[in-house]
């Protein structure tokens, strides 16, 4: 079966549109990261002292205690603190939120630290992986789809370049160098650094 030019066009022209805001954004929080000390980066905390009305003995009690006291974020760490207080931290791009079950007073410690802007947005540039609600999910499967992609977008590029440019020197030049670059890249910051 012979693969059409124009599909192999097509389909490198669509998985190029499709990766183009998820990229850009990598793009931006990527010269954050490089220029982090040019940035602020002070957080603020905010804790409060709630009355819990009932002992939060099991997960589906906490599950109902964090919905109510709206906590959003996904679950990160769920342990007890050295005092033998459970508790469980919510993370996400924007800050965390740490509430501990302060079983002798019947009360729970919430503390929520909120991130720079700047601070935030390399937390959306980390962010991976599933679980966490609906939001979680759906951010994972975007990254599913970007480098389904971007795999994509590669594979047509060179089927359209081995027909257009077989012949060129200066294309095979740039392509090689372009491999060599990034298996040194590669290779030194997996090996050496």
């Amino acid at each position: 079966m012979k693969i059409k030019y124009k599909l192999i066009k097509k389909i490198h022209l669509y998985a190029g549109l499709s990766t183009t805001a998820l990229l850009i954004m990598f793009i931006l929080t990527s010269y954050l990261m490089i220029y982090h000390k040019s940035f602020s980066h002070e957080s603020t905390k905010e804790t409060q002292l709630l009355d819990v009305e009932q002992n939060l003995a099991s997960e589906a009690e906490w599950t109902q205690w964090i919905e109510g006291n709206n906590i959003t974020g996904r679950l990160v760490r769920s342990e007890l603190n050295k005092q033998e207080n459970p508790f469980q931290e919510y993370a996400h791009a924007g800050g965390n939120t740490r509430i501990t079950y302060l079983s002798e007073q019947n009360k729970m410690e919430v503390v929520q630290t909120h991130k720079s802007t700047s601070d935030a947005l390399e937390g959306i540039h980390r962010l991976r992986g599933f679980g966490g609600g609906f939001s979680y999910n759906l951010y994972a499967i975007l990254l599913d789809l970007l480098g389904i992609s971007l795999i994509l977008f590669t594979i047509t590029g060179i089927f359209m370049w081995m027909k257009l440019l077989k012949h060129d020197k200066w294309a095979w030049i740039v392509f090689v160098c372009g491999f060599l670059y990034f298996s040194f890249t590669l290779i030194y910051l997996t090996y050496i650094i």
